[in-house]
């Protein structure tokens, strides 16, 4: 987790960048971590300050966006929360679901208050590993921004995500763990497509599924490398 990050994008309002699974964004009262990937991120920029404007769970993989003042991170916010957003994770879940289907039920927040939640889903694959264990590997695009949201909707409808120690099925986890290497939360935030928040423009950002995420997959040899070699 140390060393340089891969960096996605890059201008002189933002830049976009490759976060590793295992590693806080940035420093937390409830964790006693003192690695930090805002703290990597801004030694790797020379020390140039950043903004975070969006969150990325710890265990989870992929794009993060930050901008380089606090004027641009309110602008850059603003642009995340438009319709024109569009944030796409790819997860690895248990079981067999439809090939496209929606979730929109309210979650709680951590002060307890029921708030709009609504993920969309799209299975990229099913298989079938080992002797019976159905999985299905999802494109999950998020509409709204709940803590943890495609963890507990997908949880709640019984595909929970491989290596979710949270929500998951522990079983499940030490057996994709013991006998495949599962190194995680198997969780990444893969594209996203926001308007720019000074010229306007398009701008869509892309991160192939992981290293470690990858030399999994390939370690289940009941799904074939063409499934998903161009993740």
């Amino acid at each position: 987790m140390g060393g340089e990050h891969r960096i996605l994008y890059r201008d002189e309002d933002l830049v976009a960048a490759s976060k590793p699974g295992g590693l806080l964004v940035h420093r937390s009262s409830s964790s006693s971590d003192r690695v930090f990937f805002l703290q990597q991120l801004r030694d790797q920029l020379d020390g140039q300050w950043i903004y975070p404007v969006h969150r990325l769970d710890r265990a989870a993989s992929g794009i993060m966006v930050f901008a380089f003042s606090s004027e641009g991170a309110r602008r850059l916010q603003q642009t995340l929360q438009a319709a024109s957003a569009r944030k796409e994770y790819l997860t690895l879940a248990r079981g067999t679901t439809p090939e496209h289907w929606e979730v929109d039920r309210p979650l709680t927040d951590q002060a307890k208050q029921r708030k709009p939640a609504r993920t969309s889903f799209e299975r990229v694959f099913a298989a079938c590993i080992g002797r019976g264990l159905d999985c299905s590997m999802l494109r999950a695009q998020l509409h709204t921004g709940r803590r943890h949201q495609i963890r507990r909707h997908l949880a709640r409808a019984g595909h929970f995500i491989f290596g979710d120690t949270t929500y998951g099925k522990g079983g499940i986890n030490n057996f994709l763990r013991e006998s495949y290497g599962l190194p995680r939360l198997f969780l990444h935030a893969i594209r996203l497509d926001l308007l720019h928040p000074t010229s306007g423009e398009l701008l869509r950002i892309d991160d192939p599924l992981p290293a470690d995420l990858r030399a999994f997959l390939e370690r289940l040899t009941d799904i074939p490398a063409e499934r998903y070699a161009k993740l």
